[in-house]
Parts: C-alpha cells; sequence; structure tokens
C-alpha cells in the first residue's frame, strides 16, 4: 500500500506549521517533491520552484514557478512504475476501474494553499487524465499545470486559467 497520494503533502504541512511556530516566516519545507514556501528567498523574493521535465531517464527542469505563502505538488507517471516500453504502467490506480491509469498524461503540478490539498488534487487529477482532469480543474478553479506524452516523446503543456496567472 503506497499511501503517497497526500501523506507527503500533509507531512509538509505539518513540518510547515512546525517552523511557523518556532517564529519562522521565510522558509520553503519538502519532502519527495512536495512543497510548501512562506515568505520569500534570501533576495526578498518569491521562492523559485521547478516543474520537473517527466522524463524516465534522467531529470531536467521543464517549467519555473514563483510561490510564496503557497504550496506546490505533483504526481505523474515517470517515477513509479512496473514494466518496460508500451508494457509500463503506472503506479497510479484508477478507483473507477481498479487498474493502472492509461492515459498520455505524463504529471500535473497542482499550487493550492496546502501541501496536503495540492497532493490530492495532483493524484486526482493525475486519474482523470488531461481532457477531464484540466476540465476538473477549472471548474474547481484549481492551479495547475499538465504535461502530456505525445507519440514521439515529446511533452504538450496545457494549464488551468489560475496557473497562468500567477
Amino acid at each position: 500500500v503506497d499511501l503517497s497520494a497526500i501523506a507527503k503533502g500533509w507531512g509538509v504541512d505539518r513540518l510547515a506549521e512546525l517552523l511557523e511556530s518556532r517564529g519562522h516566516l521565510n522558509f520553503m519545507a519538502e519532502i519527495g517533491g512536495e512543497v510548501s514556501a512562506k515568505g520569500t528567498n534570501a533576495q526578498g523574493e518569491p521562492w523559485r520552484l521547478g516543474i520537473e521535465k517527466p522524463l524516465l531517464d534522467g531529470r531536467e527542469v521543464h517549467a519555473v514557478v514563483p510561490l510564496s505563502d503557497q504550496a506546490m505538488a505533483t504526481s505523474g507517471d515517470y517515477r513509479n512504475f512496473i514494466g518496460e516500453g508500451a508494457n509500463r504502467r503506472s503506479h497510479t490506480i484508477d478507483p473507477r476501474t481498479g487498474r493502472p491509469v492509461d492515459h498520455s498524461l505524463a504529471s500535473v503540478s497542482v499550487i493550492a494553499e496546502s501541501c496536503t490539498q495540492a497532493d490530492g488534487w495532483a493524484t486526482a487529477l493525475t486519474v482523470l487524465g488531461p481532457e477531464e482532469g484540466l476540465a476538473m480543474a477549472e471548474s474547481q478553479g484549481l492551479s495547475a499545470f499538465f504535461l502530456v506524452r505525445e507519440d514521439d516523446g515529446s511533452f504538450t503543456e496545457r494549464a488551468t486559467t489560475a496557473f497562468n496567472g500567477l
């Protein structure tokens, strides 16, 4: 049983609460890629967080987002999976079918007030896929950024109105 659908986000929120209770006003807390950013960095600017390109064989930053007094979580199919090539299956199970998700959505990053919320929404939108997920994110006013895997190995960006307003 993998509890990371919201466990890392919840842990980040608890860490952020602890830091705030001890008087820290400017910090970035991260657990396994889930992040809470409070205040500003040492230069007095919003924290700059990378959204990773969902590569199977390396790590590369795809986009950079400013974050202050918010949290960001990303879910995707590129770190935890079973099999190889065309037989690769996501670790995320679609509760509607009881089977691994099977669509072209490679990753989705969500920015929210709490990391628990961001983490839960990122997982839910991953299950829904690129079309249903984007429609749900828009209907809920979420700040979400989708990377959709194309047949040639490239990625197409899709973002909600709220994300584009950052």
